[in-house]
């Protein structure tokens, strides 16, 4: 009798003792001590930006003209994706716990208690679009710390006037609150007067009405097919796979449904920059730069180097800027001219700009067939199109010439066309002048304007469906 009691506590502490392993086993975000936190074009500015505002200094030059380029900050979902977050996402929460219970998945405890505990979806139905209060501190402090770097040049002119300064943003809520933000950043008195670009403006919206973009390149098709290609491949699906593992889900989830729970998660975070969402613990570190790797895909061939003229429509910007160094240097700043200009504008404007200036440019082109988890490509949205990124340009006076600096999310560039970081004028007009000539006679919108080839992999993915559909017919 006494040896099956021993027996029975023996077995009864190996079960215990296996049910705690498994359970340690078990994938644990919450406790995770540095979880992956870049997103693609959803990623908070405030956890890749350059924090350090110190004084810079330019031997023998003096700041004259200040010029930006930046997305507006983070903002809620559109109504429609709020709809589907609200619609869908409570089923597959109710699911994951369920599954939990019936000891399906591998989420830890922890994970489980927050998405039962901080898992519902909490957005009002006029959030549509705005900008939220992380997005609008984003853009007060960019505005705070290239203040504190060039604290000379704005101390100079410390009130806002339209004869010195220009700021100019897209008609949407979030690009205008965004302008409203940095103003107060960069002026702390007064009241500033915001441009907001009309209807066919050709500056700061110059990608919405694109006539000749969309019949040569968007109504042609070929926008998602790398992208397409790249979910139905093999990284892809195994992503699938074992998220769906992961859930605990006794059927392949959809990847609609993996994607929505990748935003809601990513949104979260930008949200809620101190906490951790619950939805993000579907993911592992792999999972989330495949995703990630997915988006860059995307606006590689939508908005970047995957067709010409996806960026040849941002030449008005580098019309703009270039002609307003040019004054600078022809008049020798003697003219009354605006010395600091900001234009805001949206992911698709800002990403079309880097491009036109050559800049995240990969010496191959993103394909399909790359290693998501490789995070060495120069184009990564995470690092370059996040909320509230931005491209700004300083002109120096210097003692022997005018000289520009070049500012991506905050950190010094070094364009290839310039011998050093400080880009000589003549260095940086050079490079982008011819741009800037031609932009009157083809801004890149000229549906009249000839057609831009494809890069040779689109054209042969033309030639064959050609062929795909002349020999169906038989």
């Amino acid at each position: 009798m006494a040896a099956s009691i021993w027996l029975a506590i023996i077995a009864l502490i190996f079960l215990t003792t296996s049910i705690i392993e498994a359970e340690f086993l078990r994938d644990c975000h919450t406790t995770d001590p540095k979880p992956y936190i870049y997103y693609a074009t959803r990623t908070p500015y405030e956890l890749i930006n350059n924090e350090d505002s110190s004084p810079i200094f330019a031997a023998g030059c003096k700041a004259v003209m200040f010029w930006m380029l930046a997305r507006h900050g983070t903002q809620y979902p559109s109504s429609r994706d709020v709809f589907r977050m609200k619609d869908r996402l409570p089923k597959l929460r109710k699911t994951i716990l369920q599954n939990h219970k019936e000891r399906r998945g591998t989420l830890c405890q922890q994970d489980i208690d927050g998405l039962s505990n901080n898992g519902s979806i909490r957005i009002d139905d006029d959030f549509d679009e705005k900008l939220t209060s992380t997005g609008r501190e984003e853009l007060l402090v960019l505005a705070r710390r290239f203040r504190g770097r060039f604290a000379d040049f704005f101390n100079s002119q410390p009130a806002f006037s339209t004869q010195d300064y220009h700021f100019r943003h897209v008609a949407s809520l979030p690009s205008q609150s965004s302008a409203r933000s940095f103003s107060r950043g960069i002026f702390t008195n007064g009241d500033i007067q915001l441009t907001e670009a009309p209807v066919g403006d050709r500056l700061v919206h110059f990608y919405e009405n694109c006539t000749r973009w969309r019949e040569q390149v968007e109504e042609m098709g070929m926008l998602d097919q790398e992208l397409n290609l790249f979910r139905q491949g093999v990284t892809f699906q195994n992503t699938l796979a074992d998220v769906t593992t992961r859930l605990g889900f006794q059927y392949n989830m959809s990847s609609d449904d993996m994607l929505l729970i990748y935003d809601i998660c990513r949104y979260q975070k930008a949200w809620y920059l101190e906490q951790i969402s619950p939805w993000c613990a579907a993911f592992t570190s792999e999972n989330l730069k495949v995703l990630e790797y997915g988006e860059d895909l995307e606006t590689y061939h939508k908005q970047g180097y995957g067709h010409e003229l996806n960026y040849h429509q941002a030449c008005p910007l580098v019309e703009d800027l270039v002609t307003r160094i040019r004054a600078f240097r022809a008049n020798n700043g003697t003219e009354n001219q605006q010395r600091g200009v900001f234009y805001f504008t949206e992911g698709e404007g800002l990403l079309r700009f880097m491009a036109r200036m050559g800049l995240a440019k990969d010496e191959q082109p993103l394909t399909r067939d790359m290693t998501p988890s490789s995070t060495e490509r120069k184009w990564r949205t995470s690092l370059m199109g996040s909320f509230a990124a931005n491209v700004a340009i300083v002109l120096y006076n210097c003692s022997d010439d005018y000289k520009i600096q070049l500012f991506v999310k905050e950190e010094v560039v070094h364009l290839d066309q310039c011998q050093n970081a400080l880009c000589t004028a003549k260095e940086f007009l050079d490079y982008l002048g011819s741009i800037a000539d031609n932009c009157g006679r083809d801004d890149g919108c000229n549906p009249s304007a000839a057609v831009i080839p494809y890069a040779s992999s689109q054209l042969m993915a033309i030639f064959l469906l050609v062929i795909f559909h002349t020999y169906s017919w038989f």
